[in-house]
């Protein structure tokens, strides 16, 4: 019969100078090393060699998620979990993460301070005895933990030996036989029948020792199975309540997500349609101040400018008053050269008194012929500050998503990972358990700034239709800033993070662009697994002038592949529109309404009375707060350098 050992678990560090540590978007420290190799390493048994051939090393406990990332081989520290193992040129290489707690974050930074000592235990199953070279082989072992350790063990006092728990039998077979075989080789027939009943009744005594091991694991593995199956759902539901307080999302919708088992991304798109239709049908911004009616079309943008230029505001109270409300609110001090807004103020729609009177029997639009009714001066729609800026924006005509009257910081979580599925090869196949993984696209009020001037005789005017152009003229250069930063927004120096700053979007080559790099923009977005519900093209003029120029089809040189004005066209059955913030010789195509833009409706302006002293020439800045997040960066794709 072949000799057998009774082991504990045991233990070995290996050199991991060439560990990687990645810190990827969803802020997860990420590891790759070598965690055990074929190095001998002395134990009191003899030099101990674990091969790494690919059937030599058991891995189901990493496949299955189940194998832990430990500090210091401490069953109570567990610091994160090890997702892939593989054989690699005679090295088991483990792919783990650490866990997002504080303990986690104490082992990522010993680790970006240099420490490097990795240990793995493991258990043996099957050991070759080479007598001559004085060896054990272990030709059937299993991983089941990997430390991160502080002090190295030393393996010539004997690596494990202070490790706690069961000791397995171990067979041992001979170098000069087959691993496997060797243990049912039938010995000599010249054994007397004690010795074969001995050796029987031992087979016997083996199998049900082997058997009450294989139900022992079993019952191990399912217990596993089944709190690595708990573990996820309090995950998901916690998750989910966090999510609806910061939010601040009824308790019925929210238990209705927890009830209907909706995963992290269903209620994430249920989040943005909530904030959306919020935004739409009942804002409420810091910078509302509850105004009535009247009150709302009292208050005189082109006033206040021109009592903050003249640092007059004895004409101007009611503007003086409502702007200290808003700044109070805001925690703010405002002063004789700059103003804040209402939100009401911003909402409300500019009119002429000719319109007024129209609206008054029924008609909302005007259409004036002569300069005398205002023609000169007062558009077909009655549109207030953000109306006119969204107009004026080329992401929202697109059909970039709008989150309107926010108050604080929203984050909304969003897939970055799926699950993987399995065929079954049979049905005693075990599913390797997968994870999904999520980020946060989180918004934060940012403020942006344009400047424009204003004359001095235009303010004193005082017409509803002054105040409709000071309006427009504001919301215009507004709007160019916001547009830069949808689109362009390099994220530092206070900017937000715009498409061409996302991490993750497709690309396309932008070299003598033409039908098949156009086609190309759907293709990247289409494998990604996106359908655009919004999807378009936006490029620069110059780009638009060459597209308008080229063929669709080149065999024909009928069809130009731009249709439509250099403004707004289309491509291949999208819309397309033109930006001069875009960076030169670009494209993007993308479902616009990944882009998401929330606005914290805080429009400030700030009066400069000497821009142009001679002509009477006033400069304003205008500082509005928003933020610009791209919820899936893959259903974006970008061109460069286009020719």
């Amino acid at each position: 019969m072949p000799e057998a050992l009774k082991l504990p678990p045991l233990t070995r560090e290996i050199d991991v100078s060439d560990i990687q540590i990645r810190r990827g978007e969803d802020s997860v420290t990420r590891l790759t090393f070598p965690a055990s190799s074929e190095s001998p390493v002395e134990r009191w048994f003899g030099d101990e060699i674990l091969s790494h051939e690919p059937k030599a090393v058991r891995l189901d406990r990493a496949k299955r998620g189940a194998m832990p990332l430990l500090f210091n081989h401490d069953m109570d520290d567990p610091i994160g979990i090890v997702d892939a193992a593989r054989v690699e040129s005679g090295r088991l290489v483990v792919d783990a993460h650490l866990f997002a707690t504080e303990r986690g974050g104490e082992v990522a930074a010993m680790l970006s301070g240099g420490l490097r000592n990795v240990s793995i235990g493991y258990r043996l199953h099957v050991v070759e005895e080479d007598k001559k070279a004085n060896t054990f082989t272990a030709r059937d072992w299993e991983p089941y933990e990997v430390s991160i350790v502080t002090v190295p063990a030393d393996p010539t006092v004997g690596i494990g030996r202070t490790q706690s728990g069961e000791e397995l039998e171990v067979r041992m077979v001979r170098a000069s036989s087959p691993a496997v075989t060797a243990i049912h080789r039938q010995e000599s027939s010249m054994k007397t029948d004690a010795e074969l009943a001995a050796e029987a009744e031992a087979a016997e005594k083996a199998k049900r020792e082997k058997d009450e091991r294989d139900r022992a694991e079993r019952e191990a593995r399912e217990k596993l199975d089944n709190r690595s199956a708990l573990d996820l759902e309090q995950g998901r539901v916690r998750a989910i309540e966090n999510l609806a307080k910061a939010n601040k999302i009824p308790d019925n919708i929210r238990d209705a997500w927890v009830r209907q088992g909706y995963s992290l991304e269903q209620v994430s798109n249920d989040i943005l349609n909530i904030l959306e239709e919020r935004g739409k049908s009942n804002p409420q911004p810091a910078s509302r101040l509850g105004l009535t009616g009247v009150e709302t079309q009292r208050f005189s943008i082109a006033r206040a400018i021109e009592a903050a230029a003249s640092g007059k505001w004895d004409k101007a109270g009611f503007e003086l008053e409502a702007s200290r409300a808003v700044a109070q609110k805001l925690g703010k001090v405002a002063d004789e050269k700059r103003f804040f807004v209402p939100f009401e103020v911003q909402a409300r729609p500019f009119a002429s008194d000719v319109v007024r009177m129209l609206e008054s029997i029924g008609r909302r639009d005007l259409t004036v012929a002569a300069a005398g009714a205002g023609g000169y001066l007062v558009g077909t729609e009655n549109q207030g500050f953000i109306e006119i800026l969204r107009n004026r924006s080329v992401v929202f005509r697109m059909g970039a998503r709008r989150l309107s009257g926010l108050q604080g910081s929203v984050t909304v979580p969003r897939q970055s990972a799926a699950a993987t599925a399995y065929w079954l090869a049979n049905e005693g196949t075990q599913i390797t358990e997968g994870q999904q993984t999520f980020v946060q696209m989180a918004l934060s009020p940012k403020t942006v700034g344009a400047y424009t001037e204003i004359s001095r005789q235009l303010l004193l005017q005082s017409s509803p239709a002054a105040e409709a152009i000071v309006n427009d003229d504001l919301a215009q250069v507004v709007a160019i800033a916001a547009d830069l930063g949808a689109l362009e927004g390099s994220g530092g120096s206070g900017q937000p993070t715009g498409i061409s700053g996302t991490g993750g979007i497709g690309s396309v080559t932008g070299t003598s662009l033409a039908a098949a790099g156009i086609i190309e923009f759907q293709a990247d977005v289409a494998s990604a697994n996106v359908t655009p519900q919004r999807g378009g093209y936006v490029t620069t003029p110059a780009v638009a002038a060459l597209l308008m120029a080229r063929p669709e089809l080149p065999t024909t040189g009928i069809e130009r592949l731009w249709k439509g004005n250099i403004w707004d066209g289309s491509l291949f059955n999208f819309p397309a529109m033109t930006s001069n913030q875009l960076t030169a010789a670009t494209m993007v195509f993308g479902d616009w309404q990944e882009l998401v833009i929330g606005e914290w409706g805080v429009l400030e302006v700030e009066v400069n009375p000497y821009a142009n002293f001679q002509a009477g020439i006033i400069g304003v800045r205008a500082m509005y707060s928003l933020d610009v997040g791209v919820r899936r960066p893959f259903a974006f794709s970008r061109a460069t350098t286009i020719t």
